[in-house]
């Protein structure tokens, strides 16, 4: 079985790529297996989030150029979490979606794709493919205004917005922002998770460990593990000694 779930935005700078690299974490954490692929190949960032240092030899490209086999080319994080990273490029190269279709065909598990951000045609090609995608955009105007055009592209390429969710980060950062109605009526698809930008989460991305293992009882978090939790139909409680322990770290660091 295979689910492929692709991480979209309408511009970069949202979260996007911090949700797809939490989120991976989190449904190994469930016990899924996971892969997870980097498709914004102008701006290959997921590898860094996880400090992994890629091989060009052993990226998607190399893959899609067919050079190398996906199996191959895929990075083992420290974590068990099985990563496809791409090559560090100035350009975007056009990924063929039937080539890209067969790297897919090769896989199992859960796939989670970082996908580019903005309307580019390998996000047509991405959209296309996916069984299930989340939508990453702030509760500011202009994040939401791009992340309109995207949902634009996901009605136009599955002809529904079924298995399209949103996800809004930074949620308790920006003090002028729209609300949860607003939000879900622009773009006509559900809110199904709140990530708040706290210091845990702003700290992991400068030590290149997603906060799920940087830290387990920050809020941010908490909240990945129950987006994770909901997508697979997974039971997941929140600790019960979060708030003691975040008051712990506190005080050692």
């Amino acid at each position: 079985m295979r689910k492929v779930i692709s991480v979209v935005s309408g511009k970069g700078g949202v979260g996007k790529t911090t949700t797809a690299a939490n989120l991976a974490l989190a449904l190994q954490e469930f016990g899924e297996k996971v892969i997870a692929i980097d498709c914004d190949l102008a701006g290959s960032n997921l590898a860094l989030h996880l400090d992994l240092h890629p091989n060009p030899e052993k990226s998607l490209q190399s893959v899609l150029e067919g050079k190398r086999n996906v199996l191959d080319a895929i990075a083992i994080h420290k974590t068990g979490l099985m990563v496809l990273p791409s090559s560090h490029v100035t350009r975007e190269d056009v990924i063929d979606p039937g080539k890209f279709k067969r790297v897919l065909s090769k896989l199992d598990g859960v796939v989670i794709i970082d996908a580019p951000p903005g309307l580019t045609q390998n996000l047509h090609t991405i959209i296309s493919l996916s069984d299930e995608i989340i939508v990453v955009t702030n509760p500011e105007i202009p994040a939401v205004a791009d992340a309109m055009k995207v949902v634009e592209v996901i009605k136009e390429k599955k002809k529904t917005t079924e298995n399209t969710w949103c996800v809004v980060t930074k949620s308790d950062e920006i003090k002028q922002q729209l609300n949860d109605t607003e939000i879900e009526m622009a773009l006509e698809v559900p809110i199904v998770s709140k990530i708040p930008y706290d210091k845990f989460l702003k700290r992991s991305i400068f030590e290149r460990v997603p906060v799920v293992r940087y830290n387990p009882y920050a809020p941010s978090s908490i909240e990945y593990r129950k987006l994770a939790a909901w997508l697979v139909d997974k039971r997941y409680e929140p600790p019960k000694i979060a708030t003691f322990m975040r008051f712990i770290q506190r005080l050692r660091r």
